[in-house]
């Protein structure tokens, strides 16, 4: 019987076990976990458990009935990532990109019990030499596996590989070889897979040849593949179940596009948008918004309504089409991704926490939080809390109120890019050096 807990049933919206999945930002995506708030142990000094991490990768630790996946990549040189101080003094990928190591590198998943740390089994995906060098903040292992609780699915677009795995034994059920292509600026890929728990979506945007492909999650069939004339981004698709229809929303170069997830088909599309996205979107039933920022270009929000179809970026006398709510410029997001919960919208970059209202874009605060190194890690929601977590460990719980209200700030250490699991109740954590299962202090 599966361990998924109560209230994740209960925030699929009625949505059968058969059809739920597990994978970067949560069962549903967006970051919002809509479970009871916790306060957590000032430090993991009394962790649950914890267990070394061998080999490199930034992939955030994924839970279902009660086993953690965790993917990697090993070698006999493997280097670890370095953190966002030493990674911006690495210029080489400004510079033509950092050379490929000349070891062979294999791409695995590795499970534990989710309550214990157990060991339980490792399967190499591929093994070969990496074809393109990466940032030294980055690393080869940087997408995040999905799962149904069946089928752990997995994208490694460093080794152009998609496969499945049995999610009880490891058993490689299939594998894909979707091509290995160079990313802008050699920072290397991180765009993890997405899934409506039959289905596997990869976005493969690159700088030679980009794609947008469905995979059957049991089998590995090819559903449909669409070409996409766009360059390199690192956003993940999102499933968004709004309360009209299920969308597959994919941010790529300039444009914001949405599809039939069933045929790829294209339902509406937003274009205009200066640059690449690195962070993802999120929603509710009523409201998608993306943003993105990079150095070169100031922050770019949009937030869209359920229901259109079309070029939703066409303006008729000065006014938005009727399916953007707003748009808003300054101010994005670092690399994390954003979260929507409770009708407002929260974005982080380094150490600056923005409040904006979902329906109106207004920006309800902006608070520093006091302490906080880089931010890296995606930002999300438990219950009426924001959680924050710093590359130095540090996790900042604060109100989801129209005021600023920090509740409580633990040390856990480590470093950290991977944005936690918690779909057992529990705070499961990747760093570098570890991955660390911390309970409530409030659990018995």
């Amino acid at each position: 019987m599966s361990t998924i807990p109560i209230f994740l049933m209960c925030a699929l919206g009625g949505i059968g076990q058969a059809e739920w999945s597990n994978g970067f930002r949560g069962p549903d995506g967006s970051g919002d976990w809509k479970g009871k708030a916790q306060s957590w142990p000032g430090d993991a000094k009394e962790a649950l458990w914890r267990v070394p991490m061998m080999g490199a990768g930034w992939a955030a630790p994924v839970t279902s009935a009660g086993k953690v996946y965790v993917a990697s990549v090993m070698s006999s040189k493997v280097v670890k990532p370095s953190g966002f101080a030493a990674g911006v003094m690495d210029t080489r990928p400004y510079f033509g990109g950092a050379k490929p190591p000349k070891e062979e590198h294999s791409w695995k998943v590795t499970s534990f019990d989710a309550y214990t740390g157990k060991f339980l089994w490792e399967t190499t995906i591929e093994s070969q030499v990496p074809k393109f060098g990466h940032h030294s903040s980055n690393t080869y292992a940087t997408e995040t596996p999905i799962t149904n609780g069946k089928v752990v699915g997995c994208w490694f677009g460093s080794c152009g590989m998609a496969a499945g795995l049995d999610a009880q034994t490891g058993k490689l059920l299939w594998k894909k070889d979707l091509g290995t292509f160079p990313r802008a600026t050699g920072f290397g890929t991180g765009s993890s897979p997405a899934s409506d728990g039959k289905t596997l979506f990869v976005q493969n945007d690159n700088d030679k040849q980009s794609s947008l492909v469905a995979l059957d999650l049991e089998t590995g069939k090819e559903l449909w593949r669409l070409d996409r004339k766009l360059k390199t981004s690192w956003s993940t698709p999102l499933v968004w179940r709004n309360k009209n229809r299920t969308e597959l929303v994919v941010c790529g170069e300039g444009e914001i596009t949405s599809h039939d997830p069933k045929s790829g088909k294209e339902l509406w599309r937003y274009g205009g948008i200066r640059g690449a996205f690195a962070t993802s979107p999120s929603a509710d039933e009523n409201i998608l918004i993306a943003c993105k920022s990079d150095p070169s270009n100031p922050g770019t929000y949009v937030a869209i309504r359920p229901g259109f179809d079309g070029d939703l970026s066409k303006t008729t006398d000065g006014k938005l089409h009727p399916g953007v709510a707003w748009t808003k410029s300054g101010s994005g997001p670092g690399l994390g991704s954003p979260v929507l919960s409770n009708n407002r919208f929260f974005v982080s970059n380094s150490a600056i926490l923005s409040c904006l209202d979902a329906q109106t874009g207004k920006e309800l605060w902006k608070e520093r939080l006091s302490g906080a190194k880089n931010v890296t890690a995606s930002v999300w929601a438990l219950g009426d809390t924001i959680n924050v977590l710093d590359e130095a460990g540090n996790l900042f719980v604060v109100a989801n109120e129209t005021k600023f209200r920090l509740i409580q700030k633990c040390q856990f250490g480590d470093l950290h890019w991977s944005t936690p699991d918690l779909a057992t109740g529990n705070l499961i954590l990747r760093g570098v050096n570890e991955l660390v299962c911390v309970k409530p202090a409030t659990a018995k």
